[in-house]
């Protein structure tokens, strides 16, 4: 574990020449995850650690992509399969359970090594608590996050809790929030400027070494988390995301300026050049190329998200909801449980 974040140091090393190096200062654990820290040749501002599209882009990134980044590594990830999630490619988790929440999958790779060393590490230790959720700082780790792919769903699922809180202007389930002012657990009064920054405190209480202000020098904390994101955004030729964004609600990736009504909170979501999506709102946005609304279902007598499947009361063929809010027909979705539009939503029998 002590070695696994090394690599970072290899220029400075060889810059000072090609003889031994003698290592005069015993390396720094950090002493909450128990990982070295890194010479904080950069340093970041504590009140805007990141941005928002750091944390909700990097929607166009691909399980190859992320498999491939992996490979690079020697990471052990690249041949691990989750017993517990399908045998699924540790890639494939990554990429599915962030997407599925909105959450970059460039950032969870940055929070799986902060927490694991799991994404530049040849061993399984860690494998257990990978990205740290449900993992205080003064207990165990909660035996229902266990394991890898529990561990990214949990992640992914927090983060977006909190960044949804912070969309509707409230603070965090901590009470972190845009513009007020909060301590640490370092101790440091931090004022968050991005709804990223109270979303990464909320998840780890702690600046850490690598911020301009403050920070401890035996705790890697929410800077470290920065680093690592921008190390490997730089590692691998991620893309752009001019192709759009994936949306777990429609089922597919969605042009830039394409439209969703999220299935998790009937908010409207609107797709960015940068891979991201808005945040949400009650209103449908005027300049959307296509959109996936929620459907109006009188069998029902309400109304329900895109690729939701519902038996019709008026004639007992099955209508999946899909783009424009048009009800489809979805004569095979009793027995595969899919229709036009993709894997059914939920489904309602007569």
């Amino acid at each position: 574990m002590k070695t696994r974040l090394l690599w970072l140091l290899v220029p400075a090393l060889l810059a000072a020449g090609c003889g031994p190096v003698e290592d005069s200062e015993a390396p720094v654990i950090d002493e909450l995850t128990g990982q070295v820290l890194l010479e904080a040749t950069t340093k970041y501002d504590m009140h805007r650690l990141m941005e928002d599209t750091d944390i909700t882009g990097g929607q166009w990134i691909t399980t190859a992509q992320v498999q491939a980044f992996l490979q690079q590594n020697n990471s052990y990830l690249a041949t691990y399969k989750d017993p517990a999630w399908g045998s699924k490619t540790a890639a494939a988790l990554i990429v599915e359970r962030s997407k599925a929440y909105s959450i970059s999958p460039l950032y969870m790779l940055a929070r799986i090594q902060v927490e694991s060393s799991l994404v530049q590490s040849g061993t399984s230790n860690n494998l257990a608590k990978a990205t740290g959720c449900g993992c205080p700082d003064t207990s165990g780790c909660d035996a229902q996050y266990t394991g890898f792919g529990n561990q990214i769903e949990c992640s992914a699922k927090k983060l977006r809790g909190y960044l949804t809180d912070l969309d509707a202007g409230r603070a965090t389930v901590s009470g972190w929030k845009v513009g007020v002012t909060k301590s640490t657990s370092d101790p440091c009064s931090v004022k968050p400027v991005t709804k990223a920054t109270a979303a990464l405190y909320t998840y780890t209480p702690w600046v850490g070494a690598y911020a301009i202000q403050c920070g401890r020098t035996t705790v890697g904390g929410s800077s470290l988390v920065r680093v690592i994101f921008d190390r490997y955004k730089s590692a691998y030729a991620w893309g752009t995301g001019a192709t759009g964004c994936y949306t777990e609600t429609a089922g597919t990736t969605l042009p830039v300026n394409g439209c969703v009504q999220s299935s998790s909170d009937a908010l409207w979501r609107q797709c960015l050049s940068t891979g991201a999506f808005t945040a949400g709102s009650t209103a449908k946005p005027s300049t959307c190329t296509v959109s996936y609304p929620w459907c109006s279902s009188s069998t029902l007598g309400r109304s329900v998200p895109a690729r939701t499947c519902v038996q019709s009361v008026n004639d007992s063929q099955w209508h999946q909801c899909g783009v424009e809010g048009a009800w489809q027909s979805a004569p095979t979705a009793p027995t595969s449980g899919a229709g036009p539009v993709g894997a059914c939503y939920e489904m309602y029998a007569l």
